[in-house]
């Protein structure tokens, strides 16, 4: 049990080091935004430069959450590892999963509305018909396993 616990605490140790130094951001680099559409909207430098102070903003906000979730994470394999896994703690440990992915969620789709008010309406409707991921929709919080796959990514 003793090992057990050393393991865990390594991991969530590692684990919250290598979020906080690598950031929020998928292969793409922006978090829930797709580089290459805004590029291809011609952006103004006024506006490009609102979108990043808005995203470094963003991501500030949502580390905290993503390192939640992380831990829960950890936690969740911790319970499922043990010799007699008790189930209430694993449905527990599930709530408390979805209630950091739902805030995570609220944040990012309340960056991507921040973001579509700085833009022209022309822009506005490039932004919002955007394919992001094989439900239509956008990405998850940032770092979820369909986010940072590339404009091909159905």
């Amino acid at each position: 049990m003793k090992k057990i616990s050393l393991i865990a605490a390594l991991v969530l140790i590692l684990g919250s080091t290598t979020i906080a130094m690598a950031g929020q951001h998928g292969k793409s680099g922006e978090c829930g935004l797709n580089p290459r559409a805004l590029a291809a909207m011609n952006l103004t430098a006024e506006q490009t430069e609102k979108i990043r102070t808005l995203r470094q903003s963003h991501e500030r906000d949502i580390l905290p959450l993503r390192t939640q979730l992380f831990t829960k994470r950890a936690e969740m394999k911790l319970l499922w590892m043990q010799k007699d896994p008790d189930s209430e703690k694993i449905k527990a440990k599930q709530k408390e999963l979805h209630e950091v992915k739902g805030q995570l969620q609220e944040k990012n789709t309340d960056f991507r509305f921040a973001v579509s008010k700085l833009l022209t309406p022309e822009q506005r409707s490039q932004f919002f018909s955007q394919k992001f991921g094989r439900h239509g929709g956008p990405p998850g919080p940032c770092g979820d396993k369909k986010f940072g796959q590339g404009p091909n990514y159905k």
